[in-house]
């Protein structure tokens, strides 16, 4: 299963997110001479690699759940809830398809990037019924499984994405939606509708 997604998907996925990522990141206008980002639940840091070379002046950290096995560089473990860093230690928290793995926690998450983080970035998807949280649900087993990553029961929806941002007293500067992620794959580009993935800026400043 990783095999297959590593030769036929992952490589040029992390490619095109981490150039959406970099065209927000551009978009901030950030004055610092030294961009610092925080990648939560990166995986295996592929796509803050990726980004960090488009960039160039930057320092970036990644955390996940998981041991440091590999002896990334860069990398900390954390305990999935508290983001070990102080107050506004990062211009930019980036969450890639992490959210939707974490409903129960989803708040305290994104409580905390907003802690550390000037700004937000996330990368999730949305569903619209039955059918889409299907095919999101197919996506990612080929995805995910094979790297012991749960599959979740539902997906964000719009209307409780904005409930969510609006509790939390974040402010949505800008979106990116609908976003094709398969333009090599005819099939994928069908099944896999464009209007089920997005990229959402928030700003963490206090706006309730």
């Amino acid at each position: 299963m990783i095999h297959f997604h590593q030769k036929f998907s992952h490589n040029n996925r992390v490619e095109l997110l981490s150039r959406l990522f970099h065209d927000g990141i551009s978009s901030l206008n950030i004055e610092e001479k030294e961009i610092r980002f925080l990648d939560i639940g990166c995986g295996d840091m592929s796509i803050s690699k990726s980004l960090a070379v488009k960039i160039k002046d930057c320092h970036y950290t990644c955390i996940d759940i998981y041991p440091n096995r590999n002896n990334w560089v860069n990398y900390q473990q954390f305990d999935g809830n508290t983001i070990p860093f102080g107050d506004k230690t990062y211009d930019i928290a980036i969450f890639s398809d992490v959210l939707h793995h974490d409903f129960s926690n989803i708040e305290s998450l994104l409580t905390e990037a907003r802690r550390v983080a000037k700004y937000i970035i996330i990368k999730d998807h949305f569903e619209y019924g039955f059918f889409s949280r299907k095919v999101l649900q197919i996506a990612d087993f080929i995805g995910n499984y094979g790297y012991g990553v749960s599959i979740p029961n539902r997906y964000l929806s719009q209307d409780y994405y904005k409930d969510l941002i609006d509790k939390l007293g974040l402010l949505e500067l800008n979106r990116t939606w609908p976003i094709n992620l398969y333009p090599n794959s005819l099939i994928a580009g069908v099944i896999i509708k464009k209007e089920f993935q997005f990229i959402s800026i928030l700003s963490t400043e206090n706006h309730t």
